[in-house]
């Protein structure tokens, strides 16, 4: 595989830090809509300290915000490749193929830590290698779900800068995200137990996506059934 996260230099065109605006935030992890970019938020925690490392980073330069956060974390992390600790990431598109290949290296050096991942939407769902790429993640022991309402206000209260919230915006419970929060826990399910796609995605005349969910065969509802999260 490669290893294109392990370098010793400041990567040039990212653009991170601790807290995230409250308008970038709500615009690219609304589950209804398809921004172009990703952002990844994440957390470190280590089983000997209290305190927790938290950031923040935007995909840009064509590069991936999966690669710019196996960079950072390299860096924080090389002086102690063994060091017992656990991460979480909330990611506004799930990983592609290659970064999650890219990420099974990382942990493959990593042997102690333990990652979270969660995601706002599916990337290119029906493509195979996309769909391969969390698979294999799950399967090796990775944590991959779809951001539920709880994850969403965690994220505002843990991530958001507090400049930006008015005094009475202390949470954040999107109830309007259920539908596509459960459309795409459907579809990330038929992902993780290796069974057809069951949700299309198309637009209508104003480009605005349209969500709907096609269930092929009894076999299929069954499975996603007993996997529904509502």
């Amino acid at each position: 595989m490669a290893t294109g996260w392990n370098r010793d230099h400041v990567s040039r065109g990212i653009t991170q830090g601790w807290k995230i605006s409250q308008e970038d935030f709500v615009e690219n992890y609304d589950p209804s809509v398809l921004p172009g970019v990703t952002y990844l938020l994440y957390e470190i925690k280590w089983n000997h300290r209290r305190r927790t490392w938290q950031r923040w980073i935007c995909s840009a330069g064509g590069k991936h915000a999966e690669m710019y956060f196996l960079e950072d974390v390299y860096r924080k992390l090389r002086s102690n490749p063994f060091v017992h600790c656990s991460i979480t990431c909330y990611i506004s598109w799930s990983p592609c193929g290659y970064c999650c290949e890219e990420i099974m290296d990382f942990l493959e050096k990593m042997p102690n830590l333990n990652l979270v991942i969660y995601v706002a939407r599916l990337y290119y769902h029906k493509e195979e290698t996309n769909r391969e790429g969390l698979w294999n993640l799950e399967n090796i022991g990775v944590s991959i779900q779809v951001m539920d309402l709880p994850d969403y206000n965690y994220c505002w209260t843990t991530f958001v800068d507090d400049e930006d919230k008015d005094e009475d915006e202390d949470d954040y419970w999107p109830r309007h995200f259920a539908p596509w929060i459960m459309l795409y826990s459907l579809e990330l399910q038929s992902i993780l137990q290796n069974i057809p796609s069951c949700l299309e995605i198309s637009s209508d005349e104003n480009y605005t996506p349209v969500f709907s969910l096609c269930v092929e065969d009894e076999e299929q509802k069954k499975a996603l059934t007993s996997a529904s999260p509502y």
